[in-house]
């Protein structure tokens, strides 16, 4: 029980730290960030509720939400998520992860994922402001994401991430790092942290910015009434490069087969709206029983955009 203590005071000390960094180092920076796609959530099931995920993840859409949730992955997991984002921006996301063994027996998992970016939109413009056509924008980052157990209760995970990043032929390349931490203090609660997006500027032939730095925080609650079947989340954000934002949702497994989500998201100033999604389970049969598959679906509704959609599967053996 000590042992549990010390490493949530642990965590609790490193989300203050981590708060003030990003905090004072986003002080008139909004906008000055590059290779914005980092920022765009991936997965269907976390956008249904939202974007409320950093403290309930226990699927391998923790390779993007929070690498310390990976430890709650039992089995091999794959996933492929699709989305349509606002302002034509289309985005793929694929994960693959795999439980093992670390020292003296405590559970780790091992990780790898690719995020996929671009956008053939663009109105380019010459040095006198001239267009000059649209420019194709093209982004990828190849990121291998761990996760380790401590305790029950404690977890802690890393990714490592190879970003690189072609606008209209201007490209450039920079590593990353995010740091997570996941908290369960019961069975019906749990906290969590994501630092996302350390490391140096991102270099191009034009200019060199920094990296869209963000802390995410959350909890995750399970009435005990309603046994596993529903999970009410909260998270908020704190980006360098833009305001602070805000995200709840709900989960309600309807059955073992199908559920529904709704959530509210506040991402900035200009970008808010609600999220409503669903998803559905089935195993196969015979030699394939071992193999089951979830399918999800959420679309988001802002007030000053198009609603944007994203669909992913989860196979899962």
């Amino acid at each position: 029980m000590k042992r549990v203590v010390l490493y949530g005071l642990m965590g609790i000390i490193f989300i203050v730290q981590s708060s003030v960094f990003v905090e004072a180092g986003g002080k008139d920076k909004v906008g000055a960030a590059t290779a914005l796609f980092l920022n765009i959530a991936q997965g269907a099931r976390p956008a249904g509720m939202g974007g409320a995920f950093v403290a309930c993840v226990d699927d391998v859409n923790a390779c993007w939400w929070n690498p310390a949730g990976l430890i709650r992955i039992n089995s091999r997991e794959i996933l492929y998520a699709n989305t349509r984002w606002i302002e034509g921006v289309d985005g793929n996301f694929i994960a693959y992860a795999q439980p093992t063994t670390a020292y003296e027996g405590k559970k780790r998992i091992i990780a790898g994922s690719v995020v996929l970016s671009n956008d053939s939109g663009i109105d380019g413009r010459d040095g006198q402001d001239k267009s000059i056509g649209s420019l194709k924008v093209e982004n990828r980052a190849i990121v291998f994401s761990t996760a380790l157990g401590l305790t029950p209760a404690t977890s802690i995970g890393a990714s490592l991430k190879a970003i690189s990043q072609d606008l209209g032929g201007s490209k450039g390349e920079s590593m990353a790092v995010d740091l997570g931490w996941l908290f369960s203090p019961g069975e019906n609660l749990s906290f969590g942290m994501n630092l996302q997006n350390i490391g140096p500027k991102l270099k191009t032939e034009d200019a060199s910015n920094d990296l869209p730095l963000n802390l995410k925080l959350g909890f995750c609650f399970k009435p005990a009434i309603l046994g596993d079947n529903v999970k009410a989340a909260v998270d908020v954000d704190v980006p360098r490069n833009n305001d602070v934002g805000v995200h709840g949702g709900i989960e309600y497994w309807t059955s073992n087969l199908m559920c529904i989500r709704v959530g509210y998201e506040r991402a900035s100033e200009n970008r808010s709206g609600y999220s409503i999604g669903m998803g559905f389970k089935g195993s196969g049969e015979g030699i394939m029983k071992a193999i089951n598959t979830q399918i999800d679906y959420a679309m988001l509704s802002y007030a000053d955009f198009d609603p944007t959609h994203r669909v992913s599967l989860i196979t899962r053996f």
